[in-house]
């Protein structure tokens, strides 16, 4: 009886050991998966998403040992491309990078370069044609998604209550600010607004104001280091030569 009892206590522990193990592995193939869906979800936003610009980290490489990063990967050397541009960003993971752009022969090449380990973290080449494209697309390079010019609609605010919502939302008044340039676009929802920008100081401000109800439908705030960076990548001007020869451009001094 007693030797029954032994081997019925020794098999329920077996299977108890056997289940434990099981739900381990479980929650272990579990911990895996998600970890690496969460990995390649931040490598895609990294890819995809917007870079937000910011300053040099204190660690590091320098633009030039960025360029010449790139242009490595590229296998191309300096002397024979044209229109480099290199400037800094944010990923959304976090990670600080340069991102350098150029034209070689027809076609135009874009590499992030690790700003600390010179790694190349992303690259995009383009032939003219799909590089034009894809211009056009963002507006001229506004670098907040694709955008289509278009007239007022008949409901709309008008130019200067549009202005007048953006001021309110910087807390500022239109005496004191500089530049106010304003036009029509139409986002990718298909939703109409007035883009507002203008300098205050030392910064800059870009807002997009709802044509028909006058809401703050978004905003962006840059240094003039910020600012200089932008219109270096857009070749020298925030937005597209079609939307600037159809802006609203007003000068205040204050």
């Amino acid at each position: 009886m007693k030797s029954r009892i032994v081997i019925a206590s020794a098999l329920a522990a077996v299977m108890t050991a056997s289940a434990l193990g099981t739900t381990a592995l479980a929650t272990t193939t579990n911990n895996k998966t998600a970890a690496s869906s969460q990995s390649s979800s931040a490598q895609k936003t990294e890819r995809h998403g917007k870079p937000e610009k910011v300053a040099e980290p204190e660690n590091a490489i320098g633009k030039d040992k960025a360029k010449a990063a790139a242009l490595k990967a590229a296998g191309v050397s300096e002397s024979k491309v044209d229109k480099v541009k290199t400037f800094v960003i944010k990923l959304d993971d976090g990670t600080v990078a340069y991102r350098v752009s150029f034209t070689y022969g027809e076609k135009y090449y874009a590499y992030k370069i690790n700003a600390t380990t010179g790694k190349m973290v992303d690259k995009k080449i383009q032939t003219a044609e799909e590089h034009e494209k894809n211009k056009k697309e963002r507006g001229g390079k506004d670098g907040h998604g694709k955008r289509e010019e278009v007239s007022e609609p008949e409901n709309a605010i008008g130019k200067d209550k549009a202005e007048a919502a953006a001021l309110k939302a910087a807390g500022v008044s239109e005496s004191k600010v500089d530049k106010v340039k304003t036009f029509v676009i139409k986002l990718d929802d298909g939703t109409v607004v007035y883009r507002v920008s203008f300098k205050y100081g030392e910064k800059y401000y870009a807002y997009k104001i709802n044509a028909t109800t006058g809401k703050v439908a978004e905003k962006k705030v840059q240094t003039a280091e910020e600012h200089e960076a932008s219109k270096k990548e857009h070749g020298g001007h925030g937005m597209g030569k079609h939307e600037k020869s159809n802006s609203s451009t007003k000068n205040k001094t204050s």
